[in-house]
């Protein structure tokens, strides 16, 4: 774009002094190419002083910076990426001769392709536990499907009896979000939730197990004592099973590991910080759905 109309205005500036060259007034060339009297006559002058018809090509501006003074802020950067382009400017231009802005140094890592963005938030793990993680999945790559057919995952969820927790989104036009299909009903004091226990293993689900009152490690000691060993028995894997259950502080609560030790024939023990793999949340989500 930029192109065809420089093309556009050089086209012009000729026509202007091809008509001059015919004798024309400026006045009535002013007419013909649609400029001003003033633009007119200093088409002629260049043309009659300089010879030319076509501007001068400017030369670039020399770069305030040499290439040396830029990897100097960009290794800043990439050293630090949270560092501000204020400090890195200050620091700059107290070991160099060549004073900064910000706004330089921002231009610098543009060119770098290097741009400012709000940093993800990701959960923090500490080195010894990533290492502790990778130690315990090398550990588990090469397990026979005959150990994993005898894990029994257990966990507990919530199920909200009116409404959600969480943000729920919907697809709607403009001025449309008081739409009844567009809204979410609440009510007070939340509604109320039921709290389930249950568990699983290759060949099949336990029974579901109904919480009352707050769940803490007292009561989730009970809630093993009457059902995993039932739940295990039912599903055929009694003598052997691998118990796994994740790091909640509930589940690692002093009174609940002696009990699992005394009363499991195997634990699966999670390293600390460990994401969640427990199968049984695709039940979870099933049951949520179907409710």
């Amino acid at each position: 774009m930029a192109r065809s109309r420089k093309e556009a205005i050089i086209s012009i500036q000729k026509l202007t002094i091809f008509h001059y060259s015919r004798g024309k007034s400026v006045r009535n060339i002013a007419k013909l190419v649609n400029l001003s009297h003033s633009t007119v006559q200093y088409v002629i002058k260049r043309f009659k002083e300089e010879n030319r018809i076509e501007n001068k090509v400017s030369k670039d501006r020399p770069a305030k910076l040499t290439e040396l003074d830029q990897r100097f802020i960009i290794r800043k950067f990439v050293k630090n990426p949270r560092l501000s382009a204020l400090k890195a400017s200050a620091e700059f231009n107290e070991n160099f001769s060549t004073l900064i802005s910000p706004e330089t140094v921002r231009q610098v890592l543009r060119a770098a392709k290097l741009n400012g963005r709000s940093a993800r938030r990701k959960f923090f793990v500490s080195a010894e536990n990533r290492k502790l993680m990778l130690s315990f999945a090398k550990s588990m790559l090469n397990k026979p499907e005959t150990y994993w057919n005898n894990v029994l995952f257990a966990d507990e969820s919530k199920y909200n009896i009116f409404g959600s927790d969480g943000r729920i989104m919907v697809w709607r036009r403009k001025n449309e979000e008081l739409n009844p299909k567009n809204l979410v009903g609440t009510v007070k004091y939340g509604g109320g939730g039921v709290l389930v226990w249950g568990c699983m293993s290759a060949s099949g689900l336990s029974n579901l197990v109904f919480i009352d009152g707050i769940m803490n490690h007292a009561l989730y000691l009970n809630i093993l004592r009457d059902n995993l060993r039932l739940s295990a028995q039912n599903l055929r894997i009694e003598s052997n099973f691998v118990f796994y259950q994740d790091n909640d502080p509930k589940h690692t609560a002093l009174n609940v590991r002696l009990w699992c030790l005394y009363n499991c024939p195997q634990n699966l023990k999670m390293p600390p910080q460990s994401p969640d793999l427990n199968p049984i949340e695709h039940i979870w989500r099933e049951l949520e759905v179907r409710v």
